[in-house]
């Protein structure tokens, strides 16, 4: 709904954040949400405090005039708020006045947060494999190892009694006359009718499918855009004894994915344009297989470098972004396949990749010869081996596919 400066708003909180949900708030939800939704979300948790007093509602130009943002921004940021869980938004209209009401809600705890696969896929794809890494380590509690220790908690009853009195004073309150802290999971649609319907077609055994589980799945299935049927064969093949394998349906839905993905590739398939394929007509082996490597697509070059397997669609979005983002030419990245292989164990490591690709790119390298020279330039060879021991110390960062960072683009966009 288009917002205008002049709509009035109120807004209402349950209970102000803790410490803990605060971390949670900037190192968990604004890599997704992006800093001004974040912003919103806690100028929205001043304005609730301030309007606990002064109920009078307020127009929506006063939120633009303290966050500096236009409507459109501020409308892209409530739309983000409101898809990642963190708000509910509410409109009445009445006598040619609009106005709104804005319920914020309480972020996820941490494992609830982590075990929802939509923002936990998303998170780790919008940062790099080492901030991900290091934003679990901040999470982690570090916890004495209690060995040779024996507990000498007070028990309740070893400090307190419970005296009651002659009058109708009740000595504790009931849990409902408190106000909670409320939290929400974020929404998605998916086809749950087809779901079930296949799902009793392949005769799973519903009573060994508890609702947490289903919603795994289900988060899986929207995640990797697996369709309704074919989710309920997964579930099927992933079903034990004691229920559904989490591990074994994730694993098989991402090499599914995998595979689906690996079709969609263009750059890898090309080869090198003729303009720029090595002209020397020398005969010796540095120009031979220069010549070699312009004959040959990436894709055919990782193909035979693995004795003639389909390469990993790992590999292969690697190879895609050097040509799609840094516009290196075929031949040039056959270079770099190459060298990355000898010089990292024969596998390819995403960062390694891009940190050379990128400084090629910024030379205008489009030719093998010339790659070729550019690393037996001895001027770069620490440079290289800087990068290369750096990328030995941090695991390999999993390749992001199109999909999620087309659902990250589009929650930061607020289209969710």
């Amino acid at each position: 709904m288009k917002l205008y400066v002049t709509d009035l708003y109120r807004v209402e909180i349950r209970y102000p954040l803790d410490e803990i949900q605060m971390d949670t708030l900037y190192y968990l939800y604004q890599p997704l949400i992006g800093s001004s939704a974040l912003q919103l979300y806690m100028m929205l948790m001043m304005e609730g405090k301030r309007m606990r007093r002064f109920i009078a509602p307020c127009a929506l130009s006063r939120l633009q005039s303290f966050l500096s943002m236009n409507m459109m921004d501020l409308e892209k940021a409530l739309r983000s708020l409101e898809a990642i869980g963190l708000l509910k938004s509410y409109v009445k209209h009445e006598n040619d006045i609009t106005q709104y009401i804005y319920r914020v809600y309480a972020p996820l705890s941490l494992k609830a947060f982590f075990k929802n696969q939509i923002l936990s896929s998303l998170l780790q794809l919008s940062l790099s494999q080492e901030d991900f890494q290091k934003t679990l380590q901040y999470f982690k509690i570090s916890l004495e190892n209690l060995e040779g220790y024996e507990e000498v908690t007070a028990k309740f009853q070893d400090v307190f009694t419970i005296q009651h009195p002659r009058t109708s004073t009740r000595l504790l309150k009931y849990q409902e006359d408190f106000v909670h802290q409320e939290s929400q999971n974020i929404s998605i649609s998916y086809d749950r009718d087809l779901l079930y319907q296949s799902l009793a077609d392949y005769q799973v055994n519903r009573s060994l499918l508890s609702q947490e589980d289903l919603a795994y799945a289900m988060e899986l299935g929207y995640v990797y855009q697996v369709d309704a049927l074919t989710l309920a064969g997964f579930i099927k093949d992933a079903m034990e004894s004691q229920g559904l394998n989490r591990s074994c349906i994730k694993q098989a839905i991402q090499k599914y994915f995998d595979v689906q993905q690996s079709s969609k590739l263009e750059e890898v398939y090309h080869k090198q344009p003729i303009q720029y394929q090595t002209q020397d007509s020398n005969s010796s082996p540095l120009v031979l297989h220069m010549k070699y490597l312009d004959s040959l697509t990436p894709y055919e070059l990782l193909k035979e470098k693995q004795g003639g397997k389909e390469p990993v669609y790992h590999d292969l979005m690697i190879v895609e972004t050097l040509m799609v983002q840094l516009g290196l030419k075929p031949a040039v990245v056959n270079v770099l396949i190459e060298y990355v292989l000898g010089k990292n164990d024969n596998r390819l490591s995403k960062r390694y990749c891009e940190a050379i690709g990128a400084s090629w790119a910024r030379k205008k390298i489009i030719t093998a010869m010339d790659a070729y020279r550019e690393l037996m330039n001895p001027g770069n060879e620490e440079k290289e081996e800087d990068v290369q021991e750096d990328v030995k110390v941090q695991p390999v960062q999993e390749t992001s596919s199109q999909e999620l960072q087309d659902l990250l683009n589009q929650l930061k966009e607020g289209q969710l």
